[in-house]
C-alpha cells in the first residue's frame, strides 16, 4: 500500500505542477499578446492552444481527482486528511471554473461568435479574468499538495 500511496501523492503533485505552470505561462507570457488578437489571428494564437490545453487537462485531471480521493481515504483519522480534502476541493474548483465558465467562452471565440474586434476583446478579457481565478487557485493547490508532502515527512519512510 505504501508504494501506491507514494505514486498517488506524486501524481497529484505532478498534475498540480503542470496546472500551475500552465496558468503561470498563460498569465505572464500569453495574456500580453492576446490583448491584441483579431479575428484573423485568434485561430492560431488562441484557438489552437486552448483546444490543446483542454484535451491535455481532460486526460490529466480525472486521475488527479481519483488520487485526491485516495489521499483522503488513506489519511482518514489523521490531521493530514484536511490537506488531502483541500487537494480534492482545489481540483474540483479548478475544474468547475474551466468546464462551466471558461469552455463556453472558448467555444464562442473559436466559433467566431462575436460581432467585431471589440466584442472579441470583451470575451477575451472575461476569459482572462476567469483564468486569473484558476491562476491563483492552481498556485494555492500546488502549495497545499507540497504542504501535504512536507507534513507527511520523509517520502520513502512516510509511505512505507
Amino acid at each position: 500500500m505504501g508504494w501506491l500511496l507514494l505514486v498517488t501523492a506524486l501524481y497529484f503533485l505532478f498534475g498540480a505542477t503542470l496546472y500551475m505552470g500552465t496558468m503561470w505561462v498563460l498569465k505572464f507570457f500569453l495574456y500580453p499578446t492576446w490583448r491584441g488578437l483579431t479575428p484573423e489571428t485568434e485561430p492560431v494564437h488562441f484557438g489552437i492552444p486552448t483546444l490543446a490545453a483542454t484535451k491535455f487537462f481532460t486526460v490529466v485531471v480525472p486521475p488527479m481527482l481519483l488520487a485526491g480521493i485516495i489521499l483522503v481515504v488513506s489519511e482518514w483519522g489523521s490531521p493530514r486528511v484536511w490537506l488531502a480534502w483541500l487537494c480534492v476541493a482545489g481540483i474540483i474548483y479548478l475544474t468547475f471554473i474551466g468546464q462551466v465558465l471558461i469552455i463556453p467562452i472558448n467555444k464562442k471565440i473559436r466559433g467566431g461568435e462575436y460581432a467585431d474586434v471589440a466584442e472579441l476583446r470583451t470575451l477575451l478579457l472575461r476569459w482572462m479574468w476567469l483564468n486569473d481565478l484558476r491562476f491563483y487557485g492552481s498556485t494555492v493547490l500546488w502549495l497545499v499538495v507540497v504542504a501535504y508532502l512536507v507534513v507527511k515527512g520523509s517520502l520513502g519512510e512516510a509511505f512505507a
